[in-house]
């Protein structure tokens, strides 16, 4: 049944690329209903919006209830906007400097372009960076995602919906793709020549736990990707719709634009229909939160994300003012060397001209990554870690999700919100912690003590597996012991663990033979309570 659903999933998503309207996707149920009210733009032209609109010759033109694209005088409806109330229109200069005052009419604005917001197993978890001195995903652990996962494992029904460059198949985002969407009139696929989007789509929802790249910060999560192309408020402003009607429960938008009436109703679509919308602030250093991060005031169920840095601080590039929410990394030390790590594809426009900040990185798979700074980087992992507590809570609503991830943020104690940091730097761990009411504190397990050739005077092997409490193996993170007595009297041995089994390897005396042996394996752990398993033999003659 699983499979037959996935696969209905799977055509279901191909025919919304490409037919308009969208219907939901099945076994994906919406978001709670937030109650919100959806209040639709009305905004008088201003002289540069107007002036830019009638040079074009092309206009987004918002409409009021129940006023159809064709009533529109002397103008030609070039695309309509289904359930934003608006359409994109042709016309002379005059025509359409006259809509402007037309009561019919909410506001009239030109195509703005939008820009790339720039600037556990998995080795890349534990294995650490040469050049900084810890993990190259040095975030998926600052952030307490590792310890939130032993509460929440994710839910692949929790789709986020993610609005960039779109997505090119790497192997640590296999299985976690739910779909591509895009516009059938100005692109052919949801390929990612860029490799932004990949980049931000992995951090979300990277494979945990498949011995092999990043770990990503939603679980078992899935990403749905809408291709942006081109970078235009009239596309971005589509892609918000489709993928609410699509049910996603969280959006990631890691791009920029100028203010622009037609997203301003796309994001009041969004949070009406109870979908957190997740948006960067903008790498710009300035006391004013980016465009339409702005638009996500306190209380709407959306958050405007900023950047800090290693030490938690805020990175000197992020903007900030009344709207910010929270921070999470996005740089490590302003450093173009290092950053936030992510997957790219083997062609990546961003990150192959060597114009922009990034590192590129390749593994001993040949798997590429790059480092790369920004708040572009900072919002997917909040909008993963939205969806990781979703999982644990789905009856929330995104205001309820988005007030929990900024009351239990890390910020100096005493203080509360502030218009440079928000309310702090995002905390997984203390999110999940609190909605469950649940200590996060990881589990060990070891089986039954399984023991080679002990021959009297060669050497023994005890075998004992390890695994976590959900059951996966334990190849990092824990750290083995054993002790080992043989007639009552210690003898020398030595713990190693590798590929989930924990070997206690010992001496036996020449005159043992026939002799009891008795002995005990210990896993510790920082966050787990030791877990030992004893063991008894009896020494064979040679």
């Amino acid at each position: 049944m699983l499979r037959r659903a996935v696969l209905l999933l799977a055509l279901v998503l191909a025919a919304q690329s490409r037919a308009d309207p969208s219907p939901p996707a099945p076994a994906v149920s919406p978001p709670p209903s937030p109650h919100l009210a959806l209040r639709w733009a009305r905004t008088a032209p201003t002289p540069r919006s107007l002036a830019a609109a009638v040079a074009g010759h092309r206009a987004v033109v918002g409409l009021a209830a129940g006023v159809a694209p064709s009533q529109l005088p002397h103008v030609r409806v070039v695309r309509t906007l289904a359930r934003l109330r608006a359409a994109v229109v042709r016309g002379s200069a005059s025509r359409l400097a006259a809509l402007a005052h037309d009561r019919r009419v909410r506001y009239l604005e030109p195509v703005e372009p939008v820009q790339l917001a720039h600037a556990r197993d998995d080795p890349l978890t534990y294995e650490d960076d040469p050049t900084t001195g810890v993990p190259w995903e040095w975030a998926f652990g600052a952030l307490g995602v590792d310890q939130a996962l032993n509460l929440s494992k994710g839910s692949s029904s929790i789709l986020v919906g993610v609005l960039d460059s779109g997505v090119s198949p790497v192997p640590d985002l296999r299985g976690k793709v739910a779909g591509g969407l895009w516009d059938t009139s100005t692109t052919t696929s949801a390929a990612d020549p860029s490799g932004h989007g990949t980049l931000i789509s992995s951090i979300v929802a990277a494979r945990n736990d498949d011995g092999a790249g990043l770990a990503g910060f939603c679980g078992a999560c899935r990403v749905l990707a809408w291709k942006t192309h081109p970078l235009d408020t009239v596309e971005l402003a589509t892609g918000i719709r489709r993928l609410t009607d699509a049910h996603v429960r969280v959006l990631n938008i890691s791009l920029v634009s100028e203010p622009s009436d037609v997203i301003r109703d796309a994001i009041g679509y969004a949070l009406a229909a109870g979908v957190l919308v997740v948006a960067a602030s903008g790498n710009d250093g300035a006391g004013t939160i980016s465009f339409p991060a702005s638009l996500l005031e306190p209380g709407s169920g959306g958050l405007a994300v900023g950047a800090s840095n290693a030490t938690g601080r805020r990175a000197v590039f992020s903007n900030f003012g009344p709207q910010l929410s929270l921070l999470a990394p996005g740089t490590y030390r302003g450093s173009c060397a290092n950053g936030v790590i992510g997957a790219i594809p083997p062609i990546a426009i961003s990150f192959d001209t060597g114009t922009g900040c990034e590192a590129t990185l390749l593994d001993l798979r040949g798997t590429r990554y790059a480092y790369a700074n920004g708040t572009s980087f900072a919002a997917p992992e909040v909008a993963g870690i939205a969806a990781l507590v979703w999982a644990a809570g789905p009856a929330l609503t995104n205001v309820q999700v988005a007030d929990l991830l900024e009351r239990t943020a890390t910020r100096p104690p005493g203080t509360g919100w502030t218009p440079r940091d928000g309310w702090g730097v995002v905390d997984a761990n203390a999110a999940v912690e609190k909605l469950t009411g649940r200590p996060s504190a990881d589990s060990l397990r070891l089986a039954s003590p399984r023991a080679g050739p002990r021959a009297a005077g060669g050497t023994a092997v005890v075998s004992v597996r390890a695994t976590w409490g959900d059951g996966s193996r334990v190849d990092v993170g824990a750290t083995p012991s054993c002790r080992v007595d043989v007639r009552g009297r210690a003898v020398a041995s030595r713990a190693t663990l590798a590929r989930g089994v924990v070997r206690c390897t010992f001496g036996l005396p020449a005159a043992s033979a026939g002799a009891i042996v008795r002995g005990s394996v210990s896993l510790h752990a920082p966050t787990a309570r030791t877990a030992t398993a004893g063991f008894v033999l009896r020494v064979r003659r040679k």
